[in-house]
Protein backbone atom coordinates (compact mmCIF):
# COMPACT_ATOMS: atom_id res chain seq x y z
CA UNK A 1 0.00 0.00 0.00
CA UNK A 2 1.45 3.35 -0.96
CA UNK A 3 2.33 5.76 1.84
CA UNK A 4 1.39 9.43 1.85
CA UNK A 5 4.94 10.20 0.77
CA UNK A 6 4.33 8.18 -2.43
CA UNK A 7 1.20 10.13 -3.36
CA UNK A 8 2.81 13.52 -3.88
CA UNK A 9 1.92 14.66 -7.42
CA UNK A 10 4.38 16.58 -9.59
CA UNK A 11 4.58 20.32 -8.90
CA UNK A 12 2.86 21.00 -12.23
CA UNK A 13 -0.21 19.09 -10.97
CA UNK A 14 -0.59 21.21 -7.79
CA UNK A 15 -2.16 24.50 -8.94
CA UNK A 16 -2.81 26.96 -6.14
CA UNK A 17 -6.51 27.22 -6.95
CA UNK A 18 -6.98 23.66 -5.67
CA UNK A 19 -6.16 24.81 -2.14
CA UNK A 20 -8.23 27.29 -0.15
CA UNK A 21 -5.73 29.81 1.17
CA UNK A 22 -7.81 30.05 4.36
CA UNK A 23 -6.14 26.75 5.24
CA UNK A 24 -2.98 28.72 6.05
CA UNK A 25 -4.47 29.61 9.41
CA UNK A 26 -5.22 26.02 10.55
CA UNK A 27 -1.89 24.89 9.02
CA UNK A 28 -0.01 27.45 11.10
CA UNK A 29 -1.91 26.40 14.23
CA UNK A 30 -1.48 22.66 13.60
CA UNK A 31 2.29 22.98 13.14
CA UNK A 32 2.75 25.01 16.35
CA UNK A 33 0.09 23.78 18.79
CA UNK A 34 0.75 20.71 21.01
CA UNK A 35 -2.58 19.06 20.08
CA UNK A 36 -5.19 19.28 17.35
CA UNK A 37 -7.72 20.45 19.94
CA UNK A 38 -5.45 23.33 20.99
CA UNK A 39 -4.83 24.19 17.33
CA UNK A 40 -8.59 24.44 16.81
CA UNK A 41 -8.95 26.67 19.85
CA UNK A 42 -6.31 29.06 18.49
CA UNK A 43 -8.16 29.55 15.21
CA UNK A 44 -11.65 29.13 16.72
CA UNK A 45 -12.56 26.00 14.77
CA UNK A 46 -14.30 22.88 16.07
CA UNK A 47 -12.58 19.51 16.40
CA UNK A 48 -14.36 18.20 13.31
CA UNK A 49 -13.48 21.29 11.27
CA UNK A 50 -9.81 20.96 12.24
CA UNK A 51 -9.81 17.27 11.39
CA UNK A 52 -11.27 18.11 7.97
CA UNK A 53 -8.66 20.85 7.45
CA UNK A 54 -5.85 18.44 8.39
CA UNK A 55 -7.12 15.85 5.90
CA UNK A 56 -7.13 18.43 3.11
CA UNK A 57 -3.64 19.61 4.03
CA UNK A 58 -2.33 16.04 4.13
CA UNK A 59 -3.80 15.37 0.70
CA UNK A 60 -2.28 18.57 -0.69
CA UNK A 61 1.24 18.00 0.65
CA UNK A 62 1.20 14.20 0.34
CA UNK A 63 2.50 14.02 3.91
CA UNK A 64 1.02 13.40 7.37
CA UNK A 65 2.50 16.73 8.62
CA UNK A 66 1.73 15.71 12.23
CA UNK A 67 1.10 12.35 13.89
CA UNK A 68 -0.45 11.57 17.26
CA UNK A 69 0.55 8.77 19.58
CA UNK A 70 -0.39 8.38 23.21
CA UNK A 71 -1.64 11.96 23.36
CA UNK A 72 1.64 13.37 22.04
CA UNK A 73 1.94 15.17 18.72
CA UNK A 74 4.98 14.63 16.51
CA UNK A 75 5.73 16.88 13.55
CA UNK A 76 7.10 15.22 10.42
CA UNK A 77 10.29 16.49 8.73
CA UNK A 78 8.18 18.25 6.08
CA UNK A 79 6.04 19.77 8.82
CA UNK A 80 9.13 21.08 10.58
CA UNK A 81 10.40 22.59 7.32
CA UNK A 82 7.03 24.22 6.73
CA UNK A 83 6.94 25.84 10.18
CA UNK A 84 9.39 28.60 9.33
CA UNK A 85 7.94 29.26 5.87
CA UNK A 86 4.34 29.34 7.08
CA UNK A 87 5.24 31.70 9.93
CA UNK A 88 6.95 34.03 7.43
CA UNK A 89 3.90 34.01 5.14
CA UNK A 90 1.57 34.66 8.08
CA UNK A 91 3.68 37.60 9.19
CA UNK A 92 3.56 39.08 5.70
CA UNK A 93 -0.22 38.62 5.53
CA UNK A 94 -0.73 40.24 8.91
CA UNK A 95 1.65 43.04 7.95
CA UNK A 96 -0.36 43.67 4.79
CA UNK A 97 -3.77 43.77 6.48
CA UNK A 98 -2.51 45.77 9.46
CA UNK A 99 -0.69 48.24 7.23
CA UNK A 100 -1.61 51.90 7.50
CA UNK A 101 -0.19 54.89 5.66
CA UNK A 102 -0.62 57.03 8.76
CA UNK A 103 0.62 56.35 12.26
CA UNK A 104 -0.48 58.52 15.16
CA UNK A 105 1.59 57.48 18.21
CA UNK A 106 -0.86 59.18 20.58
CA UNK A 107 -3.79 57.04 19.45
CA UNK A 108 -2.11 53.88 18.08
CA UNK A 109 -2.72 50.62 19.91
CA UNK A 110 -0.18 48.28 18.34
CA UNK A 111 2.53 45.96 19.61
CA UNK A 112 6.15 45.98 18.48
CA UNK A 113 8.28 42.92 19.22
CA UNK A 114 12.01 43.64 19.49
CA UNK A 115 14.87 41.15 19.63
CA UNK A 116 17.94 42.72 21.19
CA UNK A 117 21.10 41.79 23.15
CA UNK A 118 20.75 42.54 26.86
CA UNK A 119 23.41 45.27 26.86
CA UNK A 120 21.69 47.18 24.04
CA UNK A 121 18.31 46.72 25.72
CA UNK A 122 19.54 48.47 28.86
CA UNK A 123 21.65 51.19 27.30
CA UNK A 124 19.60 52.06 24.23
CA UNK A 125 16.03 50.87 24.54
CA UNK A 126 15.53 51.47 28.26
CA UNK A 127 15.45 55.29 28.04
CA UNK A 128 13.30 55.15 24.89
CA UNK A 129 10.79 52.86 26.62
CA UNK A 130 10.41 55.31 29.48
CA UNK A 131 9.26 58.04 27.10
CA UNK A 132 6.54 55.92 25.51
CA UNK A 133 4.08 56.43 28.38
CA UNK A 134 3.62 60.03 27.21
CA UNK A 135 4.59 59.83 23.52
CA UNK A 136 2.78 56.60 22.56
CA UNK A 137 0.64 55.45 25.52
CA UNK A 138 -1.14 52.74 23.53
CA UNK A 139 1.99 51.21 22.00
CA UNK A 140 3.02 47.93 23.63
CA UNK A 141 6.60 46.67 23.46
CA UNK A 142 7.72 43.08 23.93
CA UNK A 143 11.41 42.24 24.24
CA UNK A 144 12.96 38.98 23.07
CA UNK A 145 16.52 37.88 23.85
CA UNK A 146 18.65 37.82 20.72
CA UNK A 147 21.24 35.17 19.98
CA UNK A 148 23.65 36.94 17.62
CA UNK A 149 24.81 33.56 16.34
CA UNK A 150 21.25 32.61 15.30
CA UNK A 151 19.27 35.83 14.70
CA UNK A 152 16.79 34.05 12.42
CA UNK A 153 15.40 32.38 15.53
CA UNK A 154 14.08 35.73 16.75
CA UNK A 155 12.27 36.28 13.45
CA UNK A 156 10.71 32.83 13.78
CA UNK A 157 9.44 33.92 17.21
CA UNK A 158 7.67 36.90 15.66
CA UNK A 159 10.19 39.74 16.13
CA UNK A 160 9.40 42.93 14.21
CA UNK A 161 12.80 44.55 14.82
CA UNK A 162 16.28 43.14 15.42
CA UNK A 163 19.21 45.05 16.94
CA UNK A 164 22.52 43.24 16.46
CA UNK A 165 26.16 43.61 15.36
CA UNK A 166 26.47 44.27 11.64
CA UNK A 167 28.65 41.22 11.13
CA UNK A 168 25.72 39.05 12.34
CA UNK A 169 23.01 40.71 10.25
CA UNK A 170 20.61 38.82 7.98
CA UNK A 171 21.29 39.86 4.38
CA UNK A 172 17.70 39.79 3.08
CA UNK A 173 16.35 42.26 5.68
CA UNK A 174 16.13 46.04 5.62
CA UNK A 175 19.16 47.36 7.52
CA UNK A 176 19.95 50.67 9.18
CA UNK A 177 23.20 51.40 11.11
CA UNK A 178 22.33 52.70 14.58
CA UNK A 179 25.56 53.17 16.53
CA UNK A 180 29.24 52.36 16.59
CA UNK A 181 30.76 50.82 19.71
CA UNK A 182 34.12 49.59 20.94
CA UNK A 183 35.61 47.90 23.99
CA UNK A 184 36.48 49.61 27.24
CA UNK A 185 36.94 48.70 30.89
CA UNK A 186 34.94 49.72 33.95
CA UNK A 187 35.87 49.81 37.65
CA UNK A 188 34.52 51.24 40.89
CA UNK A 189 35.33 54.97 40.95
CA UNK A 190 37.16 54.48 44.28
CA UNK A 191 39.12 51.43 43.18
CA UNK A 192 42.31 51.46 45.29
CA UNK A 193 44.66 51.04 42.34
CA UNK A 194 42.68 52.09 39.26
CA UNK A 195 40.27 54.71 40.57
CA UNK A 196 42.64 57.64 39.96
CA UNK A 197 43.85 56.73 36.45
CA UNK A 198 42.27 56.80 32.99
CA UNK A 199 44.22 53.97 31.40
CA UNK A 200 45.46 50.65 32.75
CA UNK A 201 48.44 48.98 31.23
CA UNK A 202 48.78 45.36 30.16
CA UNK A 203 50.44 44.30 33.41
CA UNK A 204 47.64 45.81 35.51
CA UNK A 205 45.02 44.12 33.33
CA UNK A 206 46.68 40.71 33.66
CA UNK A 207 47.02 41.10 37.43
CA UNK A 208 43.44 42.26 38.00
CA UNK A 209 40.46 40.20 39.12
CA UNK A 210 37.76 40.28 36.44
CA UNK A 211 33.97 40.09 36.36
CA UNK A 212 31.93 38.90 33.36
CA UNK A 213 28.18 38.55 32.82
CA UNK A 214 26.48 35.39 31.63
CA UNK A 215 26.91 35.04 27.87
CA UNK A 216 29.99 37.25 28.16
CA UNK A 217 29.63 39.90 25.44
CA UNK A 218 33.38 40.56 25.47
CA UNK A 219 33.73 37.31 23.53
CA UNK A 220 32.37 39.25 20.54
CA UNK A 221 34.54 42.35 21.02
CA UNK A 222 36.50 43.24 17.90
CA UNK A 223 40.16 43.25 18.96
CA UNK A 224 43.59 42.47 17.58
CA UNK A 225 45.71 39.45 18.51
CA UNK A 226 47.00 41.10 21.71
CA UNK A 227 43.45 41.88 22.82
CA UNK A 228 42.36 38.32 22.10
CA UNK A 229 45.27 37.04 24.17
CA UNK A 230 44.49 39.33 27.11
CA UNK A 231 40.80 38.45 27.11
CA UNK A 232 41.60 34.73 27.21
CA UNK A 233 44.22 35.23 29.94
CA UNK A 234 41.90 37.13 32.34
CA UNK A 235 41.52 35.87 35.89
CA UNK A 236 37.73 35.67 36.02
CA UNK A 237 36.72 35.84 39.66
CA UNK A 238 32.99 36.56 39.35
CA UNK A 239 30.37 35.54 36.80
CA UNK A 240 27.10 37.42 37.13
CA UNK A 241 23.67 36.24 36.02
CA UNK A 242 23.25 39.23 33.66
CA UNK A 243 24.63 42.62 32.63
CA UNK A 244 22.09 44.28 34.93
CA UNK A 245 23.74 42.93 38.09
CA UNK A 246 27.29 43.76 36.99
CA UNK A 247 27.43 47.41 38.23
CA UNK A 248 26.11 46.63 41.71
CA UNK A 249 28.80 43.99 42.21
CA UNK A 250 31.55 46.21 40.81
CA UNK A 251 30.80 49.02 43.28
CA UNK A 252 32.95 48.61 46.37
CA UNK A 253 35.12 45.89 44.81
CA UNK A 254 38.52 45.58 43.14
CA UNK A 255 37.01 43.89 40.07
CA UNK A 256 37.44 44.96 36.43
CA UNK A 257 34.77 44.57 33.74
CA UNK A 258 35.45 44.60 29.99
CA UNK A 259 32.72 45.35 27.49
CA UNK A 260 30.72 47.97 25.60
CA UNK A 261 32.02 51.53 25.91
CA UNK A 262 28.48 52.83 25.33
CA UNK A 263 26.96 50.67 28.05
CA UNK A 264 29.73 51.41 30.54
CA UNK A 265 29.42 55.16 29.99
CA UNK A 266 25.68 54.82 30.54
CA UNK A 267 26.29 53.08 33.90
CA UNK A 268 28.96 55.62 34.92
CA UNK A 269 26.59 58.53 34.20
CA UNK A 270 24.51 57.73 37.30
CA UNK A 271 26.58 55.33 39.43
CA UNK A 272 29.99 55.61 41.16
CA UNK A 273 31.76 53.81 38.33
CA UNK A 274 34.62 54.81 36.08
CA UNK A 275 35.30 53.93 32.44
CA UNK A 276 38.91 53.24 31.45
CA UNK A 277 40.45 52.76 28.04
CA UNK A 278 41.20 49.12 27.31
CA UNK A 279 44.91 48.13 27.46
CA UNK A 280 44.82 46.81 23.90
CA UNK A 281 43.91 48.24 20.47
CA UNK A 282 40.16 48.06 19.86
CA UNK A 283 38.14 47.96 16.67
CA UNK A 284 34.77 49.53 16.05
CA UNK A 285 31.65 47.38 16.10
CA UNK A 286 28.64 48.70 14.19
CA UNK A 287 25.18 47.84 15.52
CA UNK A 288 22.26 47.85 13.09
CA UNK A 289 18.49 47.71 13.21
CA UNK A 290 16.84 45.20 10.88
CA UNK A 291 13.28 44.48 9.83
CA UNK A 292 11.47 42.54 7.11
CA UNK A 293 11.59 43.96 3.58
CA UNK A 294 7.82 43.76 3.17
CA UNK A 295 7.53 46.25 6.07
CA UNK A 296 10.00 48.78 4.70
CA UNK A 297 7.25 51.41 4.58
CA UNK A 298 5.54 50.47 7.84
CA UNK A 299 4.98 53.85 9.55
CA UNK A 300 4.95 52.38 13.06
CA UNK A 301 8.37 50.75 12.64
CA UNK A 302 9.73 53.88 10.95
CA UNK A 303 8.54 56.00 13.89
CA UNK A 304 10.04 53.64 16.44
CA UNK A 305 13.42 53.40 14.71
CA UNK A 306 13.51 57.19 14.41
CA UNK A 307 13.05 57.46 18.17
CA UNK A 308 16.08 55.21 18.62
CA UNK A 309 18.13 57.36 16.24
CA UNK A 310 17.09 60.54 18.07
CA UNK A 311 18.15 59.05 21.38
CA UNK A 312 21.55 57.98 20.04
CA UNK A 313 22.16 61.45 18.60
CA UNK A 314 21.81 62.93 22.10
CA UNK A 315 24.41 60.68 23.72
CA UNK A 316 27.10 62.80 25.42
CA UNK A 317 30.73 61.75 25.39
CA UNK A 318 30.53 59.52 22.36
CA UNK A 319 33.00 56.58 22.59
Amino acid sequence: MASRHDRRPPATEMPMHRLNLNLLYPLHAILHAPTLTEAGRRVRLSQSAMSHALRRLRDHFGDDLVTHSGGDQQVTPLGLALRVEVRRVMQEIEGTFNYALDFDPLTASQTVIIAVPEAIEQMLLGPVMRSLSSDAPGLSVRMLPLDADAPQRALDQGADLLFLPADCKIDRLETLPILTDHASCMVWSEHTELGSIHYMDEAQYRAARHIVPQGDASARIAVDDLGECLLKARQISVRTSSHATLPAILIGSDLVATGSAWLFQYYASFMPLKVLAAPFPTKETVYVAQWASHRRRDPMLAWFVKRIEEHVSQFPNRP
